[in-house]
């Protein structure tokens, strides 16, 4: 069960992708998403996050279409990696 707390954390950290030129899609029903998807594209880098809740997401980065770097984790933790990238 996700806390106030931690929905909060993750929430903060999603907006900071949206705010950091990141452009997100639900998968799914949009009021009800399976998934959140995050791109990042500039010249041949190529970032994407998937989020399917607060634990449980994944980012790659691409460049020239070869994956050169990968993490996955809770929503925050990898948002907050991503970012450092």
């Amino acid at each position: 069960m996700v806390t106030g707390q931690e929905h909060a954390r993750h929430t903060a950290a999603l907006s900071r992708l949206v705010l950091s030129g990141w452009r997100g899609t639900p998968v799914g029903d949009p009021t009800e998403p399976a998934a959140l998807v995050y791109v990042h594209e500039r010249g041949g880098v190529s970032d994407a996050v998937v989020v399917q809740g607060c634990d449980e997401a994944v980012a790659t980065r691409e460049v020239l279409g070869r994956t050169v770097r990968a993490v996955d984790g809770p929503a925050a933790e990898v948002v907050h990696e991503v970012l450092s990238w």
